[in-house]
């Protein structure tokens, strides 16, 4: 199996108008995970309906999404689908794909489930109804590096999820890093070794990510990607595997709060992908008498723009639809960028590209 990076997304608007317009060369579509939160609501449009258009999409592109619900409250729309977010959105997914594509739609399922390697056995069950409507793949996302008695628990959710003769995927999430643990690479080097043997020589996937929780400060700064050199170190110490290389994309790991920003307009920023780094640019809003000023926000992205794109690291507007985006966004350009989605955008199309274009020793 060839090289295939992961994105993990956090269900943000801009994460999902990214997946509409990836590159049309070959190689360009990602494994994707989205992550489900309570702000999806099942009913209307808005982010649901995104959700379920760039599923479409990647369905399209003979890759479902990977659906993981494991951050969705009992209390949360999704959760108390009947039949669960699982079915749910199958059936949303599933509905799409033939309004879009009708007697052409794609052979693959609307969506590949993601379980937890903890999942109690009434969620493999839920599963297994899956399985009954279509057959398909399962992720198992691990969050704790043990690898005791995992012949076991793999056995079990095979069994429970009715996986028969399709694969079984396996994550090994380290969720948000700073730096390289070694001893945090030791155990997960441990437990990719197990589940190569168990799972096969391309199965396995490590995911982290290092983009901070809070900005701070308005210079332009650049720094290493630690899960870059994390993924590394675990390819050398698992000979005769190919571990796949994912991340969560241009946010941090763990989702925001509820309220977020309580409404207030957060200063412009953007986070831009380069090899082994990323550079963070931001600006402060201009305010009069205490209130941003009306257009502050979009004026002060071109500035972010103009000075992205006359650095050596900006890959041309060529590269992505968010680097062709980026670059109309200068001063005199046709574009503007005053909301958060629109940068969110841009920037995941970009780390996208950069993830797909290049090759693994360039990441």
């Amino acid at each position: 199996m060839s090289f295939t990076p992961l994105v993990a997304l956090k269900s943000k608007m801009g994460e999902f108008d990214s997946l509409l317009h990836l590159d049309k060369h070959e190689n360009s579509t990602p494994r994707v995970v989205i992550e489900l939160l309570d702000s999806v609501q099942p009913a209307g449009r808005g982010i649901f309906r995104s959700l379920v258009d760039a599923a479409v999409e990647l369905a399209g592109r003979g890759r479902p999404a990977w659906i993981d619900p494991h951050l969705l409250t009992p209390a949360g729309g999704l959760a108390q689908c009947p039949g669960g977010p699982f079915e749910h959105l199958d059936n949303c997914i599933e509905n799409a794909l033939q309004d879009k594509f009708g007697l052409l739609v794609p052979d693959v399922p609307a969506l590949i489930p993601v379980v937890p390697a903890s999942a109690a056995d009434g969620e493999l069950r839920t599963i297994a109804l899956l399985q009954e409507h279509r057959p398909r793949e399962v992720v198992v996302r691990f969050r704790d590096l043990g690898a005791d008695r995992l012949a076991d628990r793999l056995r079990h959710i095979a069994s429970l999820t009715r996986l028969g003769d399709q694969a079984m995927h396996a994550v090994i999430d380290l969720g948000h890093v700073q730096n390289v643990d070694q001893r945090q690479v030791e155990s997960a080097v441990v437990l990719a070794r197990a589940l190569t043997d168990h799972l096969g020589p391309a199965s396995t996937t490590l995911l982290a990510g290092s983009i901070p929780d809070t900005r701070h400060g308005y210079a332009t700064t650049v720094r290493d990607r630690p899960e870059v050199r994390l993924w590394r170190e675990l390819v050398a110490g698992v000979s005769g595997a190919q571990i796949h290389y994912g991340d969560y994309g241009v946010v941090h790991p763990r989702p925001s709060a509820a309220g977020g920003t309580g409404g207030r307009l957060p200063n412009p920023y953007f986070v831009y992908t380069v090899p082994g780094n990323v550079i963070t640019l931001r600006r402060q809003l201009v305010r009069e008498s205490g209130k941003v000023a009306e257009g502050a926000a979009g004026e002060a992205f071109s500035d972010i723009a103009d000075e992205l794109v006359a650095r050596q690291e900006f890959a041309g507007a060529g590269y992505s639809w968010g680097d062709r985006e980026l670059a109309a966004c200068r001063r005199g350009g046709n574009r503007t960028a005053g909301s958060v989605p629109r940068w969110i955008a841009m920037a995941t199309s970009h780390h996208i590209a950069h993830l797909t274009r290049r090759a693994p020793a360039e990441l």
